[in-house]
């Protein structure tokens, strides 16, 4: 067990020390240039690895990330056992459950583990089931009923809340950029679909209110791209 002082200096020499081809960089994705005491960075195809202390505490923080998802997170004092995953990770490209194995420490993300396990419809339905549950604990401020209604309607699609605004995504945990999403929300008497008009002029001309459930189903249905009605699990797909 090893105490850092520096750790991008100290952890890129364990790296070094057992043969690990992963170098260490900056947000410019450089070979070090500027040095970092208590945070370290590295990226090798979609994977990535952030690695952070803090003053006061002996343990160091490894997070393992793949295209954007949390892969797990992992604690411990020694900086060659983080050094080991970061190789096994970026290096050799083991899976996680691989990693979960080997090492104690690491605690798999239950998003990553779903997208890695479960088919795409078992993940639509627990993330409307827990959506769902979320408003009726209060956590999410959206009419029960038009969630419900909404729900028969585009259950095929992902999705996601965002300041109690409801859109959709087809690919699961990820807004899709080629999938433009109408928002919707409601208060107590009126539901609003469609996009903001700083978006665009023409799109924010493309925004309905109604009282009527039903209406703004149909009004979301029109808005919703034609040709891109099926959702995808972005590791298997």
């Amino acid at each position: 067990m090893t105490e850092t002082t520096h750790l991008t200096n100290d952890l890129q020499f364990e790296l070094s020390k057992i043969g690990s081809t992963v170098r260490l960089q900056t947000e410019n994705k450089s070979v070090i240039k500027m040095n970092y005491k208590d945070w370290a960075w590295a990226i090798v195809n979609s994977r990535s690895i952030e690695v952070s202390t803090f003053v006061g505490l002996d343990d160091k923080h490894l997070q393992l990330e793949e295209s954007g998802i949390i892969a797990c997170n992992s604690s411990t004092n020694d900086i060659l056992e983080i050094a080991t995953i970061i190789d096994k990770w970026l290096g050799k490209q083991l899976d996680i459950f691989q990693l979960a194995d080997q090492h104690n420490s690491i605690k798999i993300n239950k998003t990553y583990q779903d997208l890695k396990t479960l088919t795409v419809d078992e993940i639509l339905q627990h993330r409307w089931t827990y959506f769902s549950e979320e408003i009726t604990k209060g956590r999410i401020s959206f009419r029960q009923d038009v969630f419900e209604e909404f729900r028969k309607h585009f259950s095929y699609l992902y999705p996601i809340f965002s300041h109690d605004n409801l859109l959709f995504s087809n690919v699961i945990e990820q807004i899709n950029d080629d999938f433009k999403s109408p928002v919707v929300f409601c208060d107590k008497d009126i539901i609003w679909t469609g996009f903001f008009a700083d978006n665009s002029k023409e799109e924010g001309k493309k925004a309905f209110k109604t009282k009527d459930i039903e209406q703004a189903v149909e009004m979301t249905k029109k808005l919703l791209p034609k040709d891109k009605h099926s959702t995808i699990n972005p590791y298997t797909n």
